[in-house]
């Protein structure tokens, strides 16, 4: 009944369903009766205790409520009792309240002041400790008593921190900065007896080292590696101890080591001792002729070392010592490679030598300079640890022995470079002799080459250089497959011969460097070997512009230069394209493949076209002089006007006689072997066109020209064509020079093998440089080279030599006109008439026909008859 009665009462709800099913499973009319008895009971049961909780409930509110009652009662108490102790207190500046916070105040300002002076008392007793302190730091200061000064320092400096009185203070501040400036003072004394201990000097004639005891007062006698330790302890207790070893070392490289490397010759070393003093002295010869071998440099390099080493550092093993055995305390980090990096500069940078036969010499060297720097990390100049084994690549020296080759060949292309600059400035404009025209050979390429490294102040063959075997295969390939390649004989530069033999020298070095070492090397003795070109052509002009222009020999001397540079720029070229093809085919090396023969034609481009704008230059400027000479000037043209005169005569002759000796002295500066006949001729043609063309506008510009004047005029004429013929005769010896290559011959600039290198001429100049028939004349017989040759003019040794006047008729436009003018002047209009119907007059035109005889004759109807006759024709 209870396990129900639970069940209804503590289920919190009951759907209608629940309750059926438990009143059908369990509840019976017995157990439902007794079942309605228990919940009465229960339910008066709770309605009793239910009041009794009330009645409680109500005596404790009534209790706290007679609680609150009285709290009331004893705040309002309280209160009252407060308003009279303020009354009591009065107001806040005259009452009890304010005597007394005074009072308080008082009594906090007595306790501060208390606590204030027990603190200065502590600062001063710490102050007086510090002050002894340092005093006692001062004065092994001043006595140089370094290690104990260092001590004291560090003891100061402890005090100081220790006194945590002065913290924030400004006296904290200034014993920071006495410390730290005593510490400086330590350091500089220090360094000031390493000094005196060990001095580096470097006269003219000795260099020397000298280790010496330091002598101070009230000390013990002691030696130089004692002195040492002291120093060195001194900074280690400071911290500083690699300032020692930074010092020292900065002074022996700087003081002794660079000095000495910077002497050409060095002598052996010797070691003196007296008494306390070691000294180690190297003898210098600065005015000797020739440079240090490298084994003697190391040599000496290293006896100072060990003489440094054994005067400084102890080699015993007591503890006391054993801070002495450390090279470290000589010689910083980085020091080893100092001195390695100052040998390399000595012995192998500014001595690379630029010939093969000297490089050979030169690697024997090699094998001293890696022991010696095997030596300096090995423990001579550093302390030897696993870094410093000897396959260290990074070190100085075993970092170059691999780049000797890159070393060699950029060495050489700079020296060739240096070179030529100095011949590109140079003044001198000294001539090569050509004893006869040059002919491209392998021999001429194997001469190249091995003057190419001579001085030209040294007649022994140690400079010489030997023409590579892949050169002269390719040489031999471009004679046989290109025939023959001819310079002919010219004056040319003994400047412009170096430059060719400095690019045939870089071309050689080239064609035997290995692509399978070094394929950039080959590239650059390649480029360099276009770049002299370059740079001289560059220099050379722009230097001596003034004097090519002012002086013709020179002149032609530098068109002749130009076009010798780039006939054999042209052949390089070629050349270089031969040594570029696969190696199956030429078994040459494949190095040259980056360079191609275009660009060694547009180096050849570049001079032919300095060198014919100059020569235009040349011809423009002496042709505007010969012009202004044939009139004149103002009193020439009264001369020509009035010819019969006597002092018109006189100025006549003075001019042809002025003019005669202006183009004599012209003619004379490019006769040959000046330069070759066809320049020779084509220029003294330009020269003498521009008189004969003065001449004739002269006379043509006159309105009336009197019997007797015409007769002077026409003398004037014959004089002036046939003194300036005789100018076109050279002798048998020098035109049988050129005789035997007439047929082949083409102007200098195309003799490269690069056909077309001249390109459009200067319009002014294109008769001089390109040959032609236009302005050759048709009897060409007994002339060789009358096919229109550059060599026309050049006679066979088996035939008779041309006449003066037919030389200029070959090669001046106006040599028959003026001869024509001359007849003109004298004959009849009938005489005119009949030349012109024969056509012996065609180069004159027609209006200058009709303007020459109304200046000649008198106006008849005859004459005017005879014009138009003349103008219909």
């Amino acid at each position: 009944m209870d396990v129900l009665v639970s069940r209804i009462l503590e289920s919190d709800s009951h759907s209608s369903q629940s309750t059926d099913g438990l009143l059908e499973s369990e509840l019976t009319l017995d157990v439902a009766q007794k079942l309605a008895t228990e919940l009465n009971t229960r339910l008066r049961k709770c309605k009793t205790e239910l009041k009794q909780s009330l009645v409680d409930n109500h005596d404790t509110y009534t209790a706290a409520a007679d609680e609150v009652e009285r709290a009331q009662e004893s705040i309002t108490q309280l209160l009252h009792g407060v308003d009279e102790l303020q009354a009591m207190f009065g107001d806040e500046e005259t009452g009890i309240r304010a005597r007394v916070i005074e009072a308080m105040e008082k009594e906090a300002q007595a306790r501060k002041q208390i606590q204030d002076n027990g603190v200065v008392l502590e600062g001063l007793r710490v102050l007086e400790s510090i002050n002894a302190e340092l005093r006692a730091m001062d004065a092994l200061v001043r006595d140089a008593r370094h290690r104990e000064a260092a001590r004291a320092i560090r003891a100061v400096e402890a005090t100081v921190v220790g006194a945590h009185a002065l913290d924030g203070t400004r006296i904290r501040a200034v014993l920071d900065d006495r410390i730290h400036l005593a510490a400086i003072n330590v350091k500089d004394n220090v360094l000031r007896d390493l000094r005196r201990l060990v001095s580096f000097e470097v006269a003219d004639s000795v260099a020397t080292i000298r280790v010496a005891p330091l002598a101070r007062e009230h000390a013990q006698p002691s030696n130089a590696s004692s002195e040492l330790a002291e120093l060195y302890s001194a900074l280690s207790t400071l911290d500083a101890g690699g300032d020692l070893a930074k010092a020292f070392s900065d002074r022996f490289v700087r003081d002794f080591v660079s000095p000495l490397l910077s002497v050409a010759v060095l002598a052996d070393s010797t070691v003196q001792s007296t008494d306390d003093t070691r000294i180690f002295e190297v003898s210098l010869h600065r005015e000797a002729d020739g440079t240090t071998s490298a084994s003697t440099v190391c040599n000496i390099l290293s006896e100072a070392l060990r003489f440094v080493n054994g005067s400084l550092l102890r080699n015993d093993s007591s503890e006391e010592d054993a801070l002495l055995k450390a090279s470290s305390m000589l010689w910083a980090d980085g020091c080893a490679f100092r001195l390695a990096t100052l040998v390399v500069e000595r012995c192998v940078l500014s001595c690379i030598p630029t010939t093969r036969r000297a490089l050979a010499e030169f690697k024997d060297q090699i094998d001293v300079l890696v022991a010696f720097e095997d030596r300096l990390f090995g423990g001579l100049c550093a302390e030897p640890t696993s870094e410093n084994d000897g396959s260290s690549a990074g070190r100085p020296i075993r970092s170059r022995v691999g780049q000797i080759e890159d070393l060699f060949a950029r060495r050489r292309c700079d020296e060739s470079l240096n070179s030529v600059r100095k011949l590109a400035e140079s003044s001198s404009f000294s001539v090569a002799a050509m004893d006869g025209h040059e002919r491209w050979t392998v021999d001429l390429v194997k001469q190249m080459v091995k003057s190419s490294g001579d001085d030209e102040s040294d007649d022994t063959d140690a400079g010489c250089q030997t023409a590579s075997s892949s050169l002269v295969e390719g040489a031999s390939k471009l004679v046989a497959g290109r025939g023959l390649l001819l310079f002919p004989k010219c004056t040319v530069s003994a400047a412009i011969r170096r430059l060719v033999m400095t690019a045939y020298g870089l071309v050689s070095e080239g064609a035997q460097t290995s692509l399978d070492t070094a394929p950039h090397v080959a590239r650059m003795f390649v480029d360099t070997a276009r770049c002299v070109f370059d740079v001289y052509r560059a220099l050379f002009f722009a230097l001596h512009r003034a004097q090519l222009t002012k002086i013709p020999a020179l002149g032609w001397q530098f068109f002749n230069d130009c076009m010798y540079a780039a006939h054999h720029a042209g052949i390089i070229g070629d050349l270089v394209a031969l040594l570029s093809e696969p190696p199956g085919t030429h078994h040459m090396p494949t190095s040259f493949a980056a360079t191609t023969s275009s660009e060694w034609t547009a180096t050849a481009r570049l001079y032919v076209s300095i060198g014919k704008a100059h020569a235009a230059s040349i011809v423009r400027q002496e042709t505007e002089e010969l012009r202004r000479l044939s009139t004149g000037g103002s009193k020439g043209a009264d001369a020509f006007a009035s010819a019969s005169k006597d002092a018109s005569k006189a100025q006549l002759a003075k001019i042809a006689n002025q003019v005669r000796l202006s183009l004599t002295q012209l003619a004379r500066a490019i006769r040959p072997p000046a330069v070759t006949p066809h320049v020779f001729y084509r220029t003294l043609g330009c020269y003498a066109d521009a008189v004969f063309g003065a001449t004739i506008e002269a006379i043509a510009s006159i309105v009336d020209i009197g019997a007797d004047d015409s007769q002077v005029l026409s003398d004037h004429c014959r004089v002036t064509l046939h003194s300036l013929a005789q100018l076109f005769l050279l002798d048998a010896s020098v035109l049988e020079a050129y005789a035997d290559i007439a047929p082949s011959m083409q102007q200098p600039s195309t003799l490269g093998g690069n056909t077309g290198l001249l390109g459009n001429a200067d319009a002014a100049f294109e008769d001089l440089l390109n040959s032609g028939d236009d302005d050759i004349g048709d009897d060409n017989e007994g002339v060789a080279g009358g096919d229109g040759s550059p060599a026309s003019g050049i006679s066979s040794p088996r035939r008779s030599l041309p006449s003066a006047m037919k030389l200029a008729n070959e090669h001046c436009r106006l040599a028959n006109k003026l001869a024509q003018l001359a007849d003109i002047l004298v004959i009849s209009r009938a005489d005119i008439l009949a030349r012109r119907r024969a056509g012996l007059l065609e180069d004159f035109t027609v209006d200058e026909l009709v303007e020459l005889v109304r200046a000649l004759f008198t106006g008849t109807m005859e004459r005017e008859r005879d014009i138009m006759e003349l103008e219909s024709l």
